[in-house]
């Protein structure tokens, strides 16, 4: 070995290049040749769309002003693209005067990345040498423009195949482009741990910084995170992270890009990072993304994923997907809706029993009494629900402990106690939440501004219940038989199917008898009856009796594709009984926010959208969702007139009806709706609207046999939350009146309160009605019958403020 040193390296090193030059020159040409006898067709176009990355996509709302505002983004991995040009250059006295980052990482990867082209051959002749010697791949010696044909187009397979191919990919980079840009493509693609793509991503997940903002220390950090992510990871292992960002210093010293003073004092300060870590080595950069309105989001995705094309390259193309959400309304939704479920949380609350004392003194002598002549154990339920809980995290976190005395003492008995006392305990305590969904919309173009889908968007709530809950509208669906009955009498005038808004019905109580013998005997919500009552007061006071008299003489065949045609159901049938007027049957909130957008818009069709359209990272177009949307026919589904007259019913519902809790919330100006309350209070609506916004307010439990408790009706519980997110909504915008089109065939006539006609010269209180030309009742002729026993004015029982 000595005799080989003496008469063949050491003249080499003495001055004689020229052979030297000639190994490393045919070592090269060998390279080059295998390389090239594994190179594929498609390797240069490739290379030449390598600057293209993954990126993510991003979704935007529409701010105040109108502009366009980034709310959520889509990505497998987290990826902040940093341009080199862009990095601020240091003023300090060391050779390299790049940014932080970018030095450390020349110091850890690749010294010489400015002088070769692509392939360091000292290092491959090492490593070579080291893996034939192990007879594996134990070291490798990849340049940075290396590790960028790796991360780009080839596996992770440790193999001299792929290595090769590596080199050569390498190779074809170094041709195509400049030293900064490949260093670019390095910075932008190098895992970094905890779902982190480059360095801008890293900057931001670790530090919460930009790439120009990272100390010495946060840098080296970064750069020793390239060879095995997972193990140097501060979250997980910062015993060894500290370790290998001291490494880091080393090399920054030995490359000669810092003085060991310098080094010493910056990985001194940065040690208190790891003092003052406090996060989950779980977490991962997947929480960090751009997510103002979960709900949203998820929804967004769910349509998106419905587009083969799209869904393709979702989380990777850089699409630029524009939506009808209004910040402003979603910020408001999510405020008044969040807070109002958890403070019905609290009054809806499924347990009954919170303090023991309360069933000591109500049945405790009962259950003992009971529990002497049966022989019965004594009952457990006597401890407060804190207690409770502390008993259940006490059990579980002493539970492996106690298994092993268990196994010590050869006994099960402890630990089955334990558990069979955490099971039960575990279903004692569980609580079901208050859910609600609200949905809001333009009227005239359909789009969708806000959506809420529960109580909270977590891995065990993600159903978004305004497209998902069915659940019956109770008394809020009623418009929609009343406008369909007001539009089919004003197209087909028949005095037995006669149905106006001063039409009277009979509101008293009521028996069917149906097919298979079951009896039927509804109510209204007071249990109380007004006898003849005008339809519109009937509206304003939720009358059960009056809707299903309604339905009863207009017949439900002849209103049954209106109702189709407003809900826009299309694979669903509405069932063929006449209960289906106070709203059995189950809607979602975004099908009964349309059916009241097509009263808002005249009586025509609507269409709700969501996604506008969608553009590449460039800005091209790719869908355009919202033409196709306006190229879709509107169809008159009732007519205008009859959509003037329910809007103008619908008023006296919050001024003096139902609904009156909107007018105290302050919204102000042309706003129209109306209540809704199902059996046993398992649902409460609100749904309204005024000349700009359509909302759908719903709040219940999931499980649609548990009730919100005594009470809960839709006038208590939704009407002031609907109120207080609609003012909060249109806030700053140019509020507007209704508007039905022009020459509305719309006649207004002087009416007398008691016996719905047209005023006679013997009435005696009067006011105004609207109606369809055509369909104006008759003069009244005698209104000698006591409508309302006891009572002067017809609608003094509005007074009562009798709820649904």
């Amino acid at each position: 070995m000595f005799r080989i040193y003496h008469f063949l390296v050491l003249p080499l090193l003495n001055g004689k290049f020229e052979l030297l030059k000639l190994s490393f020159g045919l070592a090269s040409l060998s390279l080059l040749t295998f390389c090239l006898l594994l190179s594929m067709p498609g390797d240069f176009q490739k290379v030449k769309e390598a600057r293209n990355y993954e990126r993510p996509s991003i979704v935007y709302g529409i701010g105040k002003k109108g502009e366009s505002v980034p709310i959520a983004e889509y990505y497998k991995f987290s990826r902040k693209v940093v341009k080199v040009a862009n990095l601020k250059q240091e003023t300090h006295s060391f050779p390299d005067k790049r940014n932080k980052v970018i030095q450390c990482f020349l110091s850890t990867e690749d010294n010489n990345f400015y002088s070769h082209f692509g392939i360091d051959l000292r290092g491959i002749i090492r490593a070579m040498a080291v893996n034939i010697l192990a007879g594996r791949i134990k070291e490798g010696a990849s340049t940075i423009t290396q590790q960028v044909a790796r991360l780009k187009f080839l596996s992770t397979e440790r193999s001299f195949s792929r290595k090769a191919r590596e080199a050569w990919l390498a190779f074809l980079m170094e041709l195509e482009y400049d030293k900064d840009t490949i260093l670019e493509m390095y910075l932008n693609e190098i895992p970094l741990g905890h779902g982190t793509l480059g360095s801008g991503a890293a900057a931001r997940f670790y530090f919460r910084k930009n790439v120009n903002e990272l100390s010495w220390g946060e840098a080296a950090l970064i750069s020793s995170l390239t060879t095995r992510p997972r193990q140097f990871s501060p979250l997980v292992n910062p015993n060894e992270s500290s370790r290998k960002v001291r490494v880091v210093f080393m090399k920054l010293i030995e490359t000669g890009r810092m003085d060991v003073s310098t080094a010493v004092r910056e990985f001194n300060s940065f040690s208190i990072y790891y003092k003052t870590l406090n996060r989950s080595p779980n977490d991962s950069a997947f929480s960090d993304r751009l997510n103002r309105h979960p709900y949203v989001t998820e929804y967004v995705r769910r349509l998106l994923m419905q587009d083969r094309e799209i869904s393709k390259n979702l989380y990777t193309g850089g699409y630029k997907i524009y939506t009808s959400i209004e910040v402003q309304h979603q910020a408001a939704a999510e405020e008044e809706v969040f807070n109002a479920l958890v403070r019905q949380n609290k009054v809806s609350a499924v347990r009954i029993f919170t303090e023991k004392e309360i069933f000591d003194e109500n049945y405790g002598n009962a259950i003992d009494l009971i529990s002497l002549v049966n022989d019965l154990n004594p009952y457990k339920f006597q401890m407060k629900r804190s207690e409770r809980r502390f008993q259940k995290v006490f059990q579980s976190s002493i539970r492996d402990e106690i298994s092993v005395l268990n196994y010590l003492n050869g006994s099960n008995n402890v630990a089955r106690a334990l558990e069979m006392s955490y099971n039960e305990q575990d279903l004692q305590e569980h609580l079901m939440e208050v859910e609600g969904a609200l949905i809001s919309l333009r009227p005239k173009s359909g789009h969708i501004t806000a959506i809420i889908g529960g109580s909270g968007f977590r891995s065990d709530n993600q159903q978004i219940r305004p497209f998902q809950a069915y659940r019956q509208p109770g008394s809020s669906f009623k418009p929609l038989v009343y406008a369909s009955a007001i539009d089919y009498f004003g197209k087909h005038p028949d005095e037995e199917e006669k149905v106006t808004a001063s039409t009277l019905f009979l509101d008293s109580p009521m028996n069917y008898l149906s097919e298979d013998g079951d009896e039927w005997e509804p109510s209204n919500y007071s249990e109380s009856y007004a006898g003849f009552i005008r339809l519109r007061s009937a509206l304003e006071t939720s009358r059960n009796m009056v809707a299903l008299r309604v339905l009863d003489q207009v017949g439900l065949s002849k209103v049954l594709p209106t109702l189709y045609a407003l809900l826009g159901i299309q694979d669903r049938e509405i069932p063929r009984n006449i209960s289906v007027a106070l709203g059995t049957f189950e809607v979602t909130p975004l099908e009964i926010a349309r059916a009241y957008a097509v009263f808002a818009s005249g009586g025509k069709e609507v269409h709700p959208i969501c996604i506008l359209k969608i553009t590449d990272s460039k800005g091209a177009l790719i869908k355009d969702y919202e033409t196709e949307n306006l190229q879709k026919e509107r169809k008159q589904i009732i007519s205008p007139e009859a959509s003037y007259i329910i809007t103008s019913m619908m008023k006296g519902v919050i001024t003096r009806g139902t609904g009156t809790a909107v007018k105290h919330s302050g919204l102000g100006g042309s706003v129209v709706g109306k209540t809704g309350t199902t059996n046993n209070f398992r649902d409460a609506w609100f749904v309204g609207y005024t000349p700009e916004l359509v909302s759908s307010l719903w709040m219940g439990y999931d499980l649609g046999t548990m009730s919100l408790g005594k009470g809960m009706a839709g006038g208590i519980i939704t009407a002031p939350v609907w109120g207080r997110y609609m003012k909060k909504a249109l806030e700053g915008e140019k509020r507007g009146k209704f508007s039905f089109g022009g020459n509305l065939n719309i006649v207004k006539k002087k009416i007398c309160k008691f016996s719905g006609k047209q005023f006679g010269s013997k009435c005696q209180k009067s006011y105004y009605e609207f109606y369809i030309k055509g369909t104006e009742p008759e003069i009244c002729k005698d209104h000698s019958m006591i409508f309302f026993p006891g009572m002067n004015d017809p609608d003094e029982h509005l007074s009562k403020k009798k709820k649904e």
